[in-house]
């Protein structure tokens, strides 16, 4: 089956559209799928990430209300502890005031009173001067130590911070560590009151490490139940979350491939982790994609969406990552159910349209092969249509049908046309036979040769080139009864056989009328009324009629409306024989011409032609023109040579200068040359 055919075509085009028809679904059906998922899971993700931040911010305030809770407990049997001191000392500042005691007296019971206080193992008393030196310590461990150095776990001073405090408050409190001897450290709590009397600060503390180890118990728990939660928070494919804290460290490990993802570098260099590390906590939100420069496989993709939101507070930043070919997996598996779809339902379209264009395309054939064979059938005779080829337009309804019609009818017709072509070239030809006849016979009245006699004394050439087969121009030399030499040209009006035929009658009165007459005035004034006499198609022919006496030179001419006669002596002078004598011949009858008369010089020449050189065209529509014909008859090619060669050379330059074009009008050229003696 060749690519060319029809049935071919239709084959290509069926397959052409639904590979393209398929084509298209299938890449925007991946594309609409990929976009919608990864909208979804673009809002799941987030829908997760707020959920867990929102579960550990829940969880982080649930920690630190019960945190603060334990210690406004904490807090209170100090503030009572202060207070009772507070008020013994006040007792023994007052008996000073009232005299009972001196105030040396009054200090030195209250220290020894603050010191032999019993309390708890873990809490103690103390008391301090101006200069934050322990006076009394109820557990003798600090007493004469100064604490201007000691430091809070903020690292500010301990009494100083205490001292400012308290002057702007009733009571203070601080939490510092404590060293034991031991090298252990111990986390304290200190409530401060100022006793203005003495100046003195009354401090109280105890321990908190029970407290504080608790709620590093419940940080722990907390921190242990939110990644259980994340454990359980499926996403697609190998997509994870995970948890970065203050100091930059993943809160729980995880698998080895999400762990080579964190560390994997992109093409500027750069890891996963690090650009996660570089996140600011002012950007509660972060959105990118990561693209590992490191693949297992370079002929796909290996983009990771990564989206992160931070936990104020708790100062974590939750992570999730998902593969974007994991993304793309549902529209991939699509893509391919549909091109499985389209392949079954491609072998089916391509089965009926190869069963529908052989349907179609073999009365196509039959046509074709029917139309092939017409050439070499005899077109003259009776038609034979194939039964087959008969039978389609009746079978076949549509445009098979109609171009069956047609052809049946184009054989009909091209048989009728051969038939009137056959006739027609028989009459052509025929015709074209009659008009070869007619150019012989008009070419047989052209005069003959002159005798020895004559052309001793001049040397004469005539010709005449028609524009069809036969022509209307006419020429004529021949002697008179007197020994003068009649020489004769002219154009008649039309072209063509009627033109040819009155220009043979016009000829044959010129030779009957000179038998009587030799004057050419008169001789023009009988050709005339014998032409005009009997001229119902009102046509006419320009003539000259001159008559030469051989011996001296002398010249008679009438000139009917043609272009003059030209000569040119031996020096190359031109000159016109411009005389007018009368109109031409065959208008009207009873007209008078006027004759005309000069003398020929030995060596001039005489030259007479008809519009066909002046009027010759270019294929640019522009004429010879008489300014060209004149300089070439006084051109040595005209002077020069015979009057044969000058004729012929004339010829040429016309023939050049038409560069092809056809020729419009017939042609006539006669010239005469007195030989010298």
């Amino acid at each position: 089956m060749s690519l060319r055919s029809l049935r071919s075509k239709i084959f290509i085009f069926v397959l052409t559209i639904l590979v393209l028809g398929a084509g298209l679904v299938m890449v925007f059906s991946q594309y609409d799928v990929t976009r919608t998922i990864t909208q979804h899971e673009n809002v799941a993700i987030d829908n997760v990430l707020e959920l867990l931040a929102h579960d550990s911010t829940t969880r982080w305030e649930n920690l630190l209300n019960e945190k603060v809770n334990a210690t406004q407990q904490a807090r209170q049997p100090l503030i009572e502890y202060c207070d009772l001191i507070s008020a013994t000392l006040l007792s023994f500042a007052a008996q000073a005031e009232q005299g009972l005691l001196s105030t040396e007296q009054a200090q030195a019971w209250a220290l020894q009173w603050a010191s032999s206080l019993r309390t708890k193992s873990s809490q103690q008393i103390m008391l301090l001067d101006a200069q934050q030196l322990v006076l009394a310590d109820n557990k003798h461990k600090a007493q004469g130590q100064s604490l201007a150095q000691r430091r809070d776990i903020k690292g500010r001073a301990l009494a100083e911070i205490a001292r400012q405090e308290v002057n702007s408050s009733t009571h203070s409190f601080v939490i510092y560590r404590h060293q034991h001897p031991n090298g252990q450290s111990e986390l304290r709590y200190a409530a401060f009151i100022l006793l203005p009397i003495w100046n003195w600060t009354i401090v109280v503390s105890d321990s908190v490490q029970s407290m504080h180890d608790r709620f590093e118990r419940f940080y722990a728990t907390m921190q242990q139940a939110v990644e259980q939660t994340i454990a359980g928070v499926q996403l697609t494919g190998t997509g994870f979350i995970f948890i970065l804290d203050e100091q930059h460290d993943r809160l729980h490990t995880l698998p080895a491939a999400q762990q080579a993802l964190l560390y994997a570098k992109d093409q500027a260099g750069i890891s996963l982790l690090d650009y996660l590390l570089a996140l600011s906590p002012k950007q509660a939100q972060a959105n990118f994609i990561f693209d590992p420069h490191t693949k297992q496989d370079e002929s796909t993709s290996n983009y990771w969406l990564i989206k992160s939101t931070y936990v104020k507070g708790l100062n974590w930043r939750l992570v999730a990552a998902v593969s974007a070919d994991e993304l793309a997996q549902p529209a991939t598996a699509l893509r391919n159910r549909i091109g499985l779809l389209f392949l079954a339902g491609l072998i089916g379209s391509l089965l009926l349209a190869w069963l529908l264009s052989v349907r179609i395309t073999r009365p196509l054939q039959q046509l074709r092969q029917f139309v092939r064979q017409l050439p070499e059938q005899d077109l003259n005779a009776p038609p034979a249509i194939p039964a087959y080829i008969q039978t389609l337009p009746h079978t076949l309804h549509d445009e098979v049908g109609e171009l069956a019609t047609a052809f049946i009818h184009m054989d009909a017709l091209l048989r009728d046309k051969v038939r009137t072509l056959l006739q027609e070239s028989a009459s052509r030809e025929r015709f074209e036979s009659e008009l070869s006849i007619a150019r012989d016979i008009q070419m047989g009245l052209l005069p003959t040769p002159l005798p020895a006699s004559v052309t001793q004394h001049v040397d004469l050439y005539a010709t005449m080139l028609p524009a069809k087969q036969v022509g209307g121009d006419l020429y004529d030399y021949f002697m008179l009864p007197n020994g003068k030499l009649c020489i004769a040209i002219g154009d008649v009006s039309d072209k063509g056989v009627p033109a040819a035929l009155f220009m043979a009658v016009t000829r044959t009165l010129i030779r009957a009328c000179a038998e009587d007459v030799s004057d050419p005035a008169r001789l023009m004034e009988s050709v005339n009324n014998r032409l005009s006499s009997n001229n119902p198609n009102m046509m006419f022919v320009t003539l000259i009629l001159a008559v030469l006496d051989l011996d001296t030179g002398q010249l008679l001419w009438a000139n009917g409306g043609h272009p003059p006669l030209c000569v040119v002596d031996t020096q190359g002078r031109l000159q016109q024989l411009s005389g007018r004598s009368g109109p031409a011949c065959g208008v009207q009858t009873d007209l008078s011409y006027q004759c005309f008369s000069t003398e020929l010089a030995l060596g001039a020449t005489l030259f007479g032609y008809s519009d066909g050189i002046d009027e010759a065209l270019n294929p640019d529509e522009q004429e010879y023109g008489n300014e060209r014909l004149f300089r070439f008859l006084q051109s040595p090619a005209a002077l020069s040579t015979t009057v044969e060669q000058a004729v012929q050379a004339l010829l040429r330059d016309v023939q050049d200068y038409a560069q092809g074009h056809e020729q419009a009008d017939d042609i006539t050229l006669i010239s005469l040359r007195r030989r010298p003696l």
